[in-house]
């Protein structure tokens, strides 16, 4: 297989995985609706620089994300597929860096395996289809450390269709200044996606691998020095070697030159009120406290890699065993012993780095997860070349692990069936296709291993297109809240007026399209009906009768519906009369969206 080939596999694969992966669902997550909430302010009052959400300052991330969402409206209406079209483009651009590196670094084969096991992995298709920032951050912060790396070990760039290179360290040379420049200014993308962590998180992951191939080449592998003091003069000097082959006052000029003029301009028109929420509350403070309860253990990022890189993660435990040993015996050649550490590198620094945070969320070591398909792309393209599994045994626990994950599946959906996702039971079908394939790469596959392979990476392609697609769109219709909107809409003669009490969503306001009203007190609903006899308000049932003695005359409950995950339904109060029935389908919470 040559470069080009592999390409044109790796893109039209990945493509229509991706294509096949849209469906109707209306949005699900309340960052997503929050996002699209400000990309639809941006578009209504033509304010292109602070972001706003619901009448308020939004400080919780940078403006491209909202850019893109923004973008994708004016070109192609409003829509949930127009928000989720550049989360989906990224996907690929970050699927076509994973397989450039793995052709370039190991073979044409290692890297159409990593690009299909990054698509293939459960975390990356439900974020590939999200009207959410990760994806951006990690098409960006991948192209970062692909091309920096190849930027200061040219050896990397010319491996796909060669014969390994012999060398056993790591040749570096300075980062030629073009290269410096293109690196920096894709970092400042990845600030203006998602803060400071665009910069420092892919140069620290390239000069920790470079910086460990310098020594390697000048104290480990030469001994050139045998006394600590020695070895600890040997690593400062390499640390200022490494430092200065890539060029970091070009690389600081080249991301300021993209970043800066958006974060002084929403300085400015904020009084320095958006960078002191971003900075340090939704930086700093989030990496010192646990924030949203969103907390775990040291092995929370370990465990949830496990589940977000389902199929793949079946074996990613003994691709890095692997892959640690034969960097420890030097057992491979030079330009692949290289890749092979950066790729190590790479993905345990990620995960280590967000593992010492105290607020933890699944999504936080995706810029991991293309690191983990490298390393497990190569060791695909290794088995398929080998007339013996590597490690018989360790495939086999990696076999039985993939059928026990699609039981875990099912069994994950079945359990959520009581508390709140309506129908649910047809997506525990899912579940069977890890089991079949589990079976196969068990059974009549067990010494093809080439089928086996293939298999697995079919497996990842069809489970994930399934999940994000038809089951989510079939999942869509517990998603009821929405659905309000509609109601409220139907029993308006113009546009809505919206209010809640006690009772705030991302859902209602971007559905509604306009600021919804957040009360805390009865009295500040009696001002709400006086100034809008016709306003409809939402209220949860445990809060209605705080309020119900005081409401008007004309005001009742005229629909009901319940949050998913929720005990108790939410009720849509407003003018008594009547009105079209509302429906409570997908297709018409959508409509909504698109009025």
């Amino acid at each position: 297989m040559t470069y080009r080939q592999g390409l044109l596999i790796t893109l039209v694969t990945s493509t229509l995985a991706l294509a096949a992966g849209f469906g109707t669902a209306p949005f699900w997550d309340e960052d997503e609706t929050r996002f699209v909430a400000i990309a639809q302010t941006m578009l209504d009052t033509g304010d292109w620089v602070v972001p706003i959400y619901n009448g308020t300052l939004a400080v919780d991330k940078p403006v491209l994300m909202h850019w893109s969402i923004a973008s994708a409206f004016a070109l192609f209406g409003r829509s949930e597929i127009a928000a989720r079209i550049p989360a989906a483009l990224a996907t690929l651009l970050t699927a076509l860096a994973v397989f450039h590196a793995g052709s370039r670094w190991f073979s044409p084969l290692a890297g159409v395996f990593a690009a299909m096991a990054y698509v293939g992995s459960l975390l990356v298709a439900i974020e590939g289809h999200a009207a959410t920032p990760d994806a951006i951050l990690v098409a960006c912060l991948t192209w970062v450390t692909v091309l920096a790396a190849e930027g200061l070990a040219p050896m990397l760039r010319s491996n796909g269709e060669l014969e390994p290179h012999p060398a056993s360290s790591l040749e570096l040379q300075r980062m030629p200044l073009r290269h410096a420049l293109a690196v920096g200014g894709i970092t400042g993308l990845a600030v203006l996606c998602k803060g400071p962590v665009g910069f420092v998180g892919p140069l620290a992951v390239v000069f920790l691998w470079a910086w460990w191939a310098d020594a390697d080449a000048h104290l480990l592998r030469r001994g050139v020095a045998t006394s600590l003091g020695g070895i600890a003069t040997g690593l400062v000097q390499g640390g200022f070697r490494t430092a200065w082959r890539m060029r970091p006052i070009v690389l600081t000029v080249a991301m300021l030159a993209v970043a800066a003029p958006w974060y002084l301009a929403v300085s400015v028109r904020t009084s320095g009120a958006w960078p002191e929420g971003f900075f340090f509350v939704h930086n700093l403070h989030r990496f010192a406290a646990p924030m949203e309860n969103h907390v775990g253990g040291v092995l929370y990022h370990p465990l949830t890699m496990l589940a977000g890189f389902f199929p793949w993660s079946c074996w990613l435990p003994l691709a890095m065993v692997l892959a640690g040993w034969r960097i420890w015996s030097r057992s491979l050649p030079g330009t692949t012993r290289a890749a092979t550490m950066l790729s190590m590198a790479w993905l345990l620094i990620w995960v280590a780095t967000f593992s010492a945070a105290a607020t933890k969320l699944p999504n936080y070591v995706l810029p991991a997860y293309p690191a983990a398909a490298l390393i497990v792309g190569s060791l695909a393209a290794e088995v398929c070349r080998r007339e013996a599994w590597v490690s018989p045994r360790w495939f086999a626990t990696g076999g039985v692990s993939l059928g026990l994950g699609g039981g875990i599946l099912a069994a994950i959906v079945f359990a959520a069936v009581p508390f709140g996702l309506t129908n649910g039971e047809p997506v525990a079908l899912l579940g069977i296709i890890p089991v079949i394939a589990a079976v196969l790469v068990l059974g009549p596959f067990r010494h093809r291993q080439q089928a086996a392979v293939t298999t697995v990476a079919i497996t990842g392609l069809v489970l994930t297109v399934l999940a994000v697609g038809p089951a989510a769109t079939h999942l869509g219709k517990a998603n009821l809240l929405p659905s309000l909107v509609n109601t409220a809409r139907d029993h308006s003669d113009g546009e809505v007026t919206l209010a809640g009490y006690h009772q705030t969503s991302p859902a209602i306001v971007c559905y509604a399209q306009s600021v919804v009203g957040q009360w805390t007190t009865p009295e500040e609903c009696s001002v709400f009906w006086q100034q809008n006899p016709e306003g409809h308000l939402l209220v949860a049932e445990d809060k209605f009768a705080e309020i119900q003695n005081s409401l008007p005359a004309h005001i009742g409950v005229i629909d009901q519906a319940r949050p998913l995950f929720r005990d108790q339904d939410v009720l849509l109060l407003g003018p008594q009369q009547p009105t079209h029935t509302a429906d409570l389908s997908t297709s018409n919470t959508s409509e909504s969206f698109r009025r």
